[in-house]
């Protein structure tokens, strides 16, 4: 029987200027700390499951976009994953914010392709918001 055990994580974003890219790291655990625990380390529980690489770019007709790859550093697949993209402006202040899904399934240990339309701004961060993970088992 198929299971699907919602988890809903928010990535610590990481800023980067258009043209660049980006990264999140992930550092392997054994175990899996207690929310607070990540909070008090500045860290979310996603940390332990995705990174994330981005380049910001134009787009057709101007239009900014944010193209990369979530990486599931997890070995249960991933479904319903959520990116939230926040456009900054110059001082480092959120101006907008859109959450656009990834495309599909996110296999374990694998990776998915991503590319959304933007709002424009001189920086961005990119998270991913959430996700549920697949599992095969009996209920």
């Amino acid at each position: 029987m198929l299971r699907i055990c919602a988890v809903t994580m928010t990535l610590l974003a990481v800023t980067v200027l258009p043209g660049a890219a980006a990264r999140a790291n992930w550092t392997d655990s054994a175990d899996v700390p207690s929310p607070r625990a990540y909070l008090q380390n500045n860290r979310t529980i996603g940390d332990e499951f995705f990174h994330v690489e981005w380049a910001a770019a134009a787009g057709r007709r101007g239009q900014a976009r944010i193209t990369g790859y979530v990486y599931n550093d997890h070995g249960e697949a991933a479904v319903n994953v959520q990116l939230r993209i926040t456009a900054l402006d110059s001082t480092g202040q959120a101006v907008d914010t859109v959450v656009e899904p990834v495309r599909g399934t996110v296999p374990g240990f694998s990776r998915a392709y991503f590319d959304v339309p933007v709002p424009a701004g001189p920086s961005y961060q990119v998270s991913v918001m959430s996700f549920d993970f697949m599992g095969l088992g009996k209920s």
